[in-house]
C-alpha cells in the first residue's frame, strides 16, 4: 500500500458529502467541540485516543479547506508563534513567560 495524502483525501471526502458548501465554519467549530468532549472522555477513562484525535483533525481539515488553508500553512504560523516562547510548568500547565 502506498502512502496516502490523508489531508487531500479527507478534503475530498468533505466535498463529496457537501460538507464544504453545505456547512459553515461555525457548524464545524461546534462539531470540533463535540469531538473534543469525546477526547476528554477517552482521556479520563484511559482509553485509546487515536480515533478522537483523528476525528478532531478531520473537522479541522474541513475548516482549513473552506478557508483555503493547508496543515502546513497552519503549522508554519503556529510554530513561528511558539518557537521562541519561554515559560515554565505550574501545576501541570505551561505558563508563558510574562503571563505569570
Amino acid at each position: 500500500m502506498t502512502e496516502s495524502n490523508y489531508e487531500e483525501l479527507i478534503g475530498q471526502w468533505h466535498r463529496d458529502r457537501n460538507l464544504i458548501e453545505g456547512s459553515t465554519d461555525k457548524d464545524q467549530y461546534l462539531k470540533l467541540i463535540q469531538e473534543a468532549g469525546e477526547l476528554s472522555d477517552s482521556l479520563c477513562k484511559g482509553k485509546d485516543i487515536r480515533d478522537d484525535v483523528g476525528d478532531m483533525m478531520v473537522v479541522l481539515i474541513n475548516i482549513m479547506v473552506r478557508n483555503n488553508l493547508t496543515m502546513k500553512d497552519c503549522l508554519k504560523v503556529a510554530y513561528a508563534d511558539i518557537k521562541n516562547r519561554k515559560g515554565k510548568m505550574i501545576d501541570g500547565i505551561f505558563v508563558k513567560e510574562g503571563d505569570n
